[in-house]
């Protein structure tokens, strides 16, 4: 074969192989490989506390126990504290929610004589207390909130001694202590700071709320203790 001819089939190679190439599928490009997104994992939390409605009794009875309170309000929030009686007539223990918080403070009064008997009384005696009975009655409130919250006069001891200021009838009012009710209510004014003594009934008379004498009388006392109790056995 002459030289021409092998340059000829030389070239012919030459170009069937680049033809091949440019023809010949190019290999898919790489692509990144994504990772799986990973389920949440749901983190149990714990239920949410009840918010105290400060309404009394609510739950509470004669026959709550230290530990039924320990579990509401906290073992370290309930103490046991003594109390002197009215008039210097001996002592008597209470359990004691909240003693060092006013605004939560509640006294729960046991029996002088077996303090594992029923509860004697639910008795709020802070100022500016959060702890009220169903009729809004509460700590801080004037006398005359409380006649019209009443709806009725009401009758009560001359202050400035042990039983000073505790109401003796509501005159068939709304706060009245009806015969065969669940609950026994009792209340206990005080005068208001800054108050004009002139303007006090005081000592162991009875005095009505509409007392001429007294003009401001309506807003020189105020609500300063309540207690609610439960009747006993025999008792209406």
């Amino acid at each position: 074969m002459s030289h021409a001819c092998r340059l000829g089939w030389c070239l012919a190679g030459m170009l069937l192989l680049a033809a091949c190439q440019r023809d010949a599928p190019s290999p898919p490009p790489a692509t990144a490989t994504t990772a799986p997104t990973p389920t949440p994992v749901a983190i149990p939390t714990a239920p949410p506390v009840a918010a105290e409605t400060w309404e009394l009794p609510g739950t509470l009875g004669p026959l709550t126990t230290r530990q039924e309170l320990d579990a509401r309000f906290g073992q370290a929030n309930v103490h046991e504290e003594t109390f002197d009686g009215a008039e210097g007539i001996g002592t008597y223990p209470a359990l004691v929610v909240f003693p060092d918080d006013p605004s939560r403070r509640l006294e729960l009064v046991l029996d002088a004589e077996d303090k594992d008997a029923p509860i004697q009384e639910l008795r709020v005696r802070a100022p500016g207390s959060r702890w009220r009975d169903a009729t809004g009655l509460r700590t801080g409130m004037t006398l005359a909130d409380l006649v019209a919250l009443n709806g009725a006069p009401i009758s009560f001891y001359g202050v400035e001694w042990d039983y000073g200021g505790t109401v003796q009838d509501w005159h068939g009012g709304t706060l009245a202590n009806a015969a065969g009710a669940p609950l026994f209510r009792r209340v206990t004014l005080g005068a208001r700071a800054g108050t004009d003594p002139d303007e006090i009934p005081v000592g162991d008379s009875v005095f009505r709320s509409d007392d001429p004498r007294f003009v401001g009388i309506g807003a020189s006392l105020e609500v300063v203790e309540f207690g609610i109790s439960w009747p006993r056995e025999g008792e209406d």
